[in-house]
């Protein structure tokens, strides 16, 4: 049995199955694999949720009665690799047929093995999408009915279409401590390496040692610490109120060794995640354990800056978390405005008058963000617009919000405000 077919299998089964996160199950499975098939096993476990409504849409012309469960996951894994994937047609169609003696099935083998086939003669030419275009940018991209939906009425039909077609490129952000170049970089790591748009930043193609001279972060990430260490200034007082892996409160804390860092979660093993990362960097993070929803009388007026980098759809992280489109619902949407809103109304009155609230997601979806923002300035007049100092990123530089996209920024989809307390 082909063991890169395999793992991506159970990879996948977990993901479809049990709604594991993509990336934690991947790097659970790549932890005793062979070299030569990690990549191939990346590319199909990331490659099929994230072509999953086209995928399906394909196999439809081909089946009088959609299958279900795990026969499905194999003829979507079969699909992706004879459309995507330069590999031998008769390598793909054998080697799931063989995949799917896992079902016990000997009908089901027969079944897997003729459907590939079938598909297999004309998926070069398959051009059978909806003509209408909302259910065709759906279905051609991937990308739930109600989501484009949305995005159309936020931005209207061409901005749409180039949010949902965009696909980033494999290679890492990462971030390191000591000033160096990018040839030093592919020298001492044997990887390729480009400089990216933020200073410390670079582009990285290869993998990177875990230890506290460099550490994977994405340039948004990497962005809103930036600005909220800027807006900070040295001994001040900053607080990341949904501040779980912990990349933004470790990256103000070594931006600015001398201010004071308090990073909060409200579960407990995320807050251990904190604990970790800034013990693998080197600096003293002040972490507890609190939903940011409820009071603290102590906090009152405290902090110089407040980050409320609030839950969200993550609809701007598509290209790195695929599962999403797989699992999150447009019902979904009003209870994380609720959640959302709960938070940075709450952690408004953490804020010393004069200091900056500053409120981001990682997503695009107007309800999320601008919708939020300006209900909360009707019901703060205590607030107003700031700006953000960003001055790497000329397009939102000085500007009081912006959405990134990564189609035109070269960012994940996140947005962030700088929201001033002017009493």
């Amino acid at each position: 049995m082909n063991n890169a077919f395999l793992k991506s299998y159970r990879v996948l089964h977990d993901i479809y199955a049990n709604r594991a996160f993509s990336a934690i199950a991947l790097n659970r499975e790549l932890s005793d694999c062979k070299k030569s098939d990690r990549a191939l096993i990346t590319k199909i476990v990331y490659g099929v949720p994230d072509n999953d409504i086209r995928l399906e849409h394909i196999l439809s012309a081909y089946v009088h009665k959609m299958p279900k469960d795990d026969v499905l996951l194999f003829l979507k894994m079969g699909i992706y690799c004879l459309d995507s994937l330069s590999l031998p047609v008769y390598t793909v169609v054998n080697d799931i047929a063989e995949l799917s003696k896992l079902s016990g099935d000997i009908r089901t083998v027969g079944f897997v093995n003729a459907t590939l086939k079938n598909i297999s003669r004309h998926i070069a030419d398959f051009d059978n999408y909806p003509t209408e275009p909302i259910a065709r940018l759906s279905v051609v991209y991937s990308y739930p009915e109600w989501a484009v939906r949305k995005l159309v009425k936020d931005y209207g039909m061409d901005v749409a279409e180039q949010i949902v077609s965009f696909r980033s490129d494999t290679r890492t952000t990462a971030r390191f401590v000591e000033k160096c170049t990018a040839q030093d970089i592919s020298a001492r790591y044997g990887v390729e390496a480009e400089a990216a748009p933020l200073d410390g930043a670079f582009y990285i193609k290869g993998a990177l040692p875990q230890d506290d001279s460099c550490t994977v972060q994405s340039l948004s990430s990497m962005a809103i610490a930036r600005v909220c260490a800027r807006l900070t200034g040295e001994r001040g007082s900053f607080l990341d109120c949904c501040a779980a892996p912990g990349g933004k409160s470790v990256y103000v804390k070594q931006l600015l060794p001398d201010t004071s860092v308090t990073a909060c979660d409200i579960h407990p093993h995320r807050v251990a995640l904190i604990d970790s990362y800034a013990e693998r960097m080197h600096v003293d993070v002040r972490t507890l354990c609190r939903d940011m929803t409820e009071p603290c009388e102590q906090w009152q007026e405290k902090f110089d800056t407040v980050l409320c980098d609030v839950p969200c759809s993550g609809y701007g992280v598509v290209d790195s978390r695929p599962d999403i489109k797989l699992f999150r619902e447009n019902k979904d949407i009003s209870e994380l405005m609720k959640k959302q809103y709960a938070i940075l109304d709450n952690c408004a009155r953490f804020v010393k008058p004069g200091g900056a609230l500053v409120y981001s997601t990682c997503t695009v979806f107007d309800n999320e963000n601008g919708q939020n923002v300006r209900k909360f300035l009707k019901q703060h007049p205590e607030y107003t617009y700031g700006e953000l100092p960003l001055r790497e990123v000329p397009q939102a530089d000085g500007k009081g919000c912006y959405q990134f996209l990564p189609y035109k920024d070269g960012m994940q989809g996140f947005f962030v405000a700088v929201l001033r307390r002017i009493r």
